[in-house]
């Protein structure tokens, strides 16, 4: 199905919010078509602009085809539209919330399909929009929150983006990237998400950044340049 990009009005939120409680209460199964195109609940962005809707398996792929078909269109602020996060949720839900080997769907959190921009701890969650937001914002350093499914966050995904501070800083992931990225695999490296243990990501996250946030501009540095400011525990991760 190929179509024109949509943004739900508040009804088509609405609409699709219903659906959400009626999949995780078995009642229904999947996200009607015809929602997609109701014109009482949904409007045409650019009527030359349009998107395919198909399967993503990997997170990367997905979020670097909705990136390049947002930043054709008009517009300012799309990356917090919550009409328009909300339908590709619609529009992706195959991707973003499958189905299982008995043909049933696991639904999550409604933040994760329906788009909160009131504050960050809510915005991230947003299976779409975040992770895309950042790759806007970060380029090829986005590629460690990209790893794996489009419908699984990942415990790495919550340690980084769920604060803003943390999440938008270059240099934070750029070191986080060096350390916990192995580019030969395209994975994120063995242990990283371990809950203990020397220079795990837990560690980096919860005791050594907020030592540097106190001491040092994190802003005005680089990857390298936090890297090296790191205790010895650090070392197994950068060699």
């Amino acid at each position: 199905m190929t179509t024109q990009i949509r943004r739900f009005n508040e009804s088509g939120i609405e609409q699709f919010r219903n659906i959400l409680h009626r999949i995780k209460s078995g009642d229904v199964n999947d996200v009607p078509p015809s929602l997609l195109t109701d014109a009482y609940v949904s409007e045409i962005l650019h009527t030359d602009k349009k998107i395919e809707q198909k399967l993503f398996l990997l997170k990367d792929d997905m979020v670097k085809y909705l990136s390049d078909k947002i930043s054709t269109l008009p517009g300012k602020n799309l990356l917090y539209d919550r009409g328009l996060w909300t339908w590709l949720a619609a529009f992706y839900f195959d991707s973003i919330c499958p189905k299982n080997s008995g043909g049933k769907r696991k639904v999550r959190d409604e933040n994760k399909y329906i788009l909160n921009t009131e504050e960050w701890q809510r915005y991230y969650r947003h299976l779409l929009a975040s992770p895309t937001r950042l790759y806007n914002d970060l380029g090829a350093n986005s590629k460690i929150y990209l790893a794996g499914k489009p419908d699984v966050p990942g415990d790495l995904f919550e340690q980084l983006a769920s604060r803003q501070e943390i999440a938008t800083c270059r240099s934070l992931i750029e070191a986080a990237t060096i350390m916990y990225w192995d580019d030969t695999t395209g994975k994120i490296k063995k242990g990283v998400r371990n809950k203990d243990g020397a220079g795990v990501l837990r560690r980096f996250v919860k005791a050594t950044i907020p030592q540097f946030q106190m001491t040092y501009d994190l802003n005005s540095m680089s990857g390298d340049d936090v890297v090296q400011l790191l205790p010895s525990e650090y070392q197994k991760w950068i060699t």
